[in-house]
């Protein structure tokens, strides 16, 4: 029998769009800690009055801040940092796991399939600060992965579909990246990496809706500086970052756009997803 867990559904608060600007930032980045704290707690108040308990199926899945053996210091937080938010992809099952210390990546040199049965099985893994030169500072070593790579349902380019994770605007766009600042308190940036570019439904200060189609998940890492395109594994790379400052219990100042660890808010999101949450919008 599959075991259930029973926690709260937390929807998120619906707000009027805000103003958009052409980068990641939202037009809040400049509030002060305490006007943050405040905006988490209005939103969390509203999320509260929707919210029902329900039961919800649990998957297989380690836990937050275990990264696989080897790959990186990691970090100590278990914040959910975006409660209530739709998963990002619209079809399960989905694999969050490691792109580099999995068969296909890097650090597995001798196995060079991405397809093995290994990297689309669960359970889940958190690859948040895994051992990267990119500067993240709540990685311990204050440099690691950004965000959480999750394969799709099968090892299939340009077939499964991102989603959109709240109502928000799109506030960048590049070669292989869309970043979507939600419009609720307290404005989290969610960026999405390695979509299709020729599948995307979006363009650049477009307003999403809670679970709207944003591009298919692909093998696209953008083009270099001689404007060659180059490739990745299949995956969507999913990062949240702070939309303002804000301080940590343990006193540590995160700055506008600073990233901090989604996969407890994907387990979340998950979660709800397997239990019927978060249609999908065309």
């Amino acid at each position: 029998m599959k075991r259930l867990v029973l926690i709260p559904l937390l929807l998120l608060a619906a707000c009027d769009q805000t103003g958009t600007g052409g980068g990641t930032s939202s037009s809040s980045a400049s509030s002060s800690s305490s006007e943050s704290s405040a905006a988490s707690s209005s939103s969390a108040s509203s999320s509260s009055e929707s919210s029902s308990s329900i039961a919800l199926p649990d998957f297989p899945h380690d836990p937050a801040t275990q990264l696989a053996a080897g790959s990186g210091s990691g970090y100590a937080d278990l914040s959910n940092w975006a409660p209530g938010i739709c998963f990002p992809l619209a079809d399960t099952p989905a694999y969050a796991n490691s792109q580099v210390y999995r068969p296909g990546g890097s650090a597995r040199p001798s196995e060079p399939s991405q397809c093995a049965a290994e990297n689309y099985s669960y359970p889940w893994q958190d690859n948040f600060c895994e051992s990267r030169s990119w500067s993240n500072p709540l990685c311990n070593s204050g440099q690691g992965h950004q965000g959480q790579d999750i394969r799709p349902k099968t090892c299939k380019s340009n077939l499964y579909w991102a989603v959109a994770p709240e109502d928000g605007v799109v506030t960048q766009m590049g070669s292989m990246t869309v970043a979507i600042t939600g419009n609720a308190p307290p404005h989290r940036v969610y960026r999405y990496l390695h979509m299709q570019r020729s599948s995307l439904r979006v363009a650049l200060h477009d307003t999403v809706v809670r679970g709207q189609k944003l591009g298919l998940v692909s093998n696209n890492l953008g083009v270099n500086s001689q404007g060659q395109q180059q490739y990745t594994t299949i995956h969507l790379h999913f990062e949240i970052r702070v939309g303002q400052t804000e301080t940590l219990s343990d006193g540590t100042v995160l700055s506008a756009d600073d990233f901090v660890p989604p996969y407890t808010a994907l387990v979340d999101s998950y979660q709800r997803k397997l239990a019927g949450d978060c249609p999908t919008v065309e």
